[in-house]
């Protein structure tokens, strides 16, 4: 299966967060993945949040054109 351009994209900028040790949240205290953390589990969190951060962006481009 390929991934797109802009998918490949976000798999990249997870991966980089994680491996920054950069979280999504400003207090590592507000994971709901606390007790249980993990790169892998890192990665999606930080991939999923990036991907809802992106299309909120572009619902809000494509509201205001």
């Amino acid at each position: 299966m390929n991934d797109t351009v802009e998918a490949r994209a976000v798999k990249i900028a997870a991966k980089i967060m994680v491996a920054a040790g950069i979280c999504r949240y400003d207090c590592t205290d507000k994971c709901r993945h606390m007790g249980f953390v993990d790169e892998i589990t890192c990665d999606r969190c930080i991939r999923n949040w990036l991907l809802t951060k992106a299309k909120k962006e572009l619902k809000q481009e494509a509201a205001h054109e």
